[in-house]
């Protein structure tokens, strides 16, 4: 290829650069809002990266869990547009049914997954029962009735969290919370 050729090149590329970067200056700037989570998902993964233990990583894995329950509640109050003196009244109730919609799972040494919840500690016991294919079916019988046992309980206590969190709620924000599935 001749100097003309490079030259041509040149020009398409410088042409093709030169409008990639107008693009990048007449985009809109990210929120500030999205860039702090871009941040803190960049830091997690590599805390994760450089973790020395399983515990270390449990731990890692825990305050993450812990900080996105915080994310989900602050932006549900921003959907609610509420006032401050408002929102320390609703939010224990908006916590208490958002822990049970999205139970936080609890992570043992070894990267070994738990709940802490009764219907995941059932559900395991009866996916250990059924693992033995030597169990019986009294064994098999008494784990499906621990675990139905434990899902009743837990629909209760949604169904009582929800209610006590309905009673408060103006119709919109009733109906902003069906939104984010944490009424029904």
């Amino acid at each position: 290829m001749g100097s003309a050729g490079v030259g041509l090149l040149g020009v398409l590329a410088g042409s093709a650069l030169g409008q990639e970067i107008r693009g990048a200056a007449e985009r809109p700037a990210m929120p500030r809002a999205a860039q702090n989570r871009i941040e803190q998902s960049r830091a997690y993964f590599e805390r994760m990266r450089d973790a020395g233990s399983d515990e270390e990583r449990a731990r890692i894995l825990a305050e993450r869990n812990a900080w996105e329950r915080t994310r989900a509640i602050e932006d549900i109050r921003g959907q609610l547009e509420i006032a401050e003196a408002e929102w320390s009244v609703l939010r224990p109730r908006v916590e208490a049914v958002y822990k049970l919609v999205h139970p936080q799972p609890q992570f043992a040494g070894g990267g070994n997954t738990r709940s802490g919840s009764p219907v995941d500690r059932g559900r395991s016991e009866l996916s250990g029962v059924l693992a033995d294919k030597g169990a019986s079916a009294d064994q098999i019988k008494a784990k499906l009735t621990a675990l139905r046992a434990a899902q009743l309980g837990a629909a209760q206590e949604l169904a009582e969290a929800r209610q006590n969190l309905r009673q408060i709620l103006t119709l919109r924000q009733e109906a902003t919370l069906v939104l984010n599935g944490l009424l029904d």
